[in-house]
């Protein structure tokens, strides 16, 4: 994000209050700011051009009586949401398995293939309130389904569509 991105960003921050459920979190940091997240142990990705925060980090205690990390984080409104690669274990297995008894809500969309072909057809479950997408590809086992960040599965989502893929009503 840009300074004035950052800004506009800024003026409607919420505190972001949702569990981790990846690497860590994307952070809104103009340059000024850089030292200061470093201190508390961001790092830059330098391909994505953004700093991010582990996981670990989010609970450290800033100073006595300040409160943690991602406290300061919230307090400078810099929090853009999840990061990096999905952490994949028995609980979050259990958030997200919609077929057993979720304990988050979900909106699910069908994607098919437009042409005739061997495609797989794609079960998406955005979970809104977690930051978390899940694609299924149908015929592929339980094994082929994969976690994005919101953003990441919205852009999945887009390249789907731009491929020929189709959305189809669930019923």
């Amino acid at each position: 994000m840009k300074s004035k991105e950052i800004k506009t960003f800024r003026k409607t921050y919420k505190d972001y209050d949702k569990q981790c459920h990846f690497e860590g979190l994307k952070l809104a940091v103009t340059f000024d700011e850089k030292d200061a997240v470093k201190k508390y142990g961001a790092k830059w990705d330098n391909d994505a051009k953004i700093w991010w925060m582990p996981v670990d980090q989010l609970s450290v205690d800033v100073h006595a009586g300040i409160g943690t990390v991602r406290d300061w984080l919230n307090d400078h409104k810099m929090i853009v949401g999840q990061y990096g690669a999905f952490n994949e274990n028995a609980h979050t297995r259990n958030l997200f398995n919609t077929d057993e008894s979720p304990t988050c809500d979900w909106t699910e969309y069908t994607l098919r293939s437009a042409t005739p072909t061997d495609a797989p057809k794609y079960k998406i479950q955005f979970f809104y309130d977690q930051d978390v997408a899940k694609f299924i590809p149908t015929g592929m086992g339980d094994l082929a389904y994969a976690y994005f960040t919101i953003e990441d599965g919205r852009e999945r989502w887009d390249e789907l569509i731009s491929c020929g893929y189709n959305r189809v009503e669930n019923s």
